[in-house]
């Protein structure tokens, strides 16, 4: 069962329909969350409302929420953790605004982020427009500012997010969640997928890029903040290389070409068997770039793929 509550006094909904959700997904993050809220809250755009999904127990998050005296915020407290994507789902479910718009709890916005994306999807003639922005990735040591490019015209999503032409750097072709802007009824008919232990993003936006009627469209410009540290990079690279492939494996909308690249960025440096070693090479030989990708960090020592890791060489997505 679980427990919803709106605003600072439970059952004091807010009259007024909200144009713009904003969905946060969290756990065990109290100070971060209300940062997130807060940045959320100063939005220029004021028919918002805050969707704050806790996942699971977690009663220092449930008071920090509680503490923050606004009648957009709404808490839905799940009894037991679901997961990020279908925290997301439930939040996206509990929402009432025409658009919702993603917000990992450890980023930040810029105050005119949703009006620029709003204005921007009203504009499209397209049945289910996508906004998406630039952003700030702010590691410990640097910012760095992504994507370096748009998709181009005729590429498939799974070839501009997964394939490392220029640089096998991240930010290249780069959609991060909290940059989405995106019509409720799309994501209603497209959710997130539950129980995916890694790659949602890239799921939902190769699975979304093939509905009929979605657009993707950019503000070109950097309207987020997103916290690149230590601890959100161990989270994301927390999970066996099955899950990797087995999720390549599954998605039938990412190209030959997309899946060589991801065998070669993803898989290879984490090849731990002779039959994954194998199956690295068939997945890369007939795509030139990606095989010499693969083989260089395929026959790395696992120390020195680290360091490129920690000098943000090497993804963790």
């Amino acid at each position: 069962m679980r427990s919803t509550r709106w605003g600072k006094n439970r059952g004091a909904f807010v009259v007024k329909e909200p144009v713009v959700s904003i969905v946060i997904p969290t756990r065990n993050r109290p100070a971060l969350v209300v940062r997130a809220v807060r940045t959320a809250l100063a939005q220029t755009l004021a028919e918002i409302e805050v969707v704050v999904v806790i996942d699971g127990r977690d009663d220092a998050t449930d008071a920090a929420i509680s503490a923050i005296n606004d009648s957009r915020v709404s808490v839905v407290s799940l009894p037991c953790p679901v997961g990020g994507s279908e925290a997301r789902n439930i939040g996206i479910g509990k929402s009432r605004g025409e658009f919702i718009a993603l917000l990992d709890d450890d980023d930040e916005w810029s105050r005119d982020k949703l009006v620029r994306q709003l204005e921007l999807a009203r504009k499209s003639t397209a049945r289910y427009p996508v906004v998406t922005c630039r952003l700030i990735a702010r590691h410990p040591s640097v910012d760095e500012i992504w994507p370096v490019r748009r998709i181009k015209p005729g590429e498939s999503m799974s070839d501009y997010l997964l394939c490392r032409e220029a640089s096998i750097r991240q930010g290249e072709g780069f959609i991060q969640s909290s940059t989405l802007f995106v019509p409720r009824d799309l994501m209603i008919q497209v959710p997130f997928a539950s129980g995916l232990p890694r790659h949602q993003d890239w799921d939902w936006l190769i699975r979304t890029s093939v509905h009929p009627g979605v657009e993707f469209l950019w503000v070109w410009d950097v309207l987020v903040t997103y916290n690149v540290d230590i601890t959100r990079r161990s989270v994301s690279s927390n999970h066996s290389i099955g899950a990797s492939i087995d999720w390549i494996e599954d998605n039938h909308f990412v190209s030959r070409k997309a899946r060589a690249y991801f065998y070669a960025t993803q898989i290879a440096a984490r090849c731990k068997t002779p039959s994954m070693f194998w199956s690295v090479i068939r997945n890369t030989i007939r795509h030139p770039r990606a095989f010499i990708i693969a083989m260089g960090l395929a026959l790395t020592p696992r120390s020195f793929t680290r360091f490129l890791r920690g000098r943000r060489i090497l993804t963790h997505a």
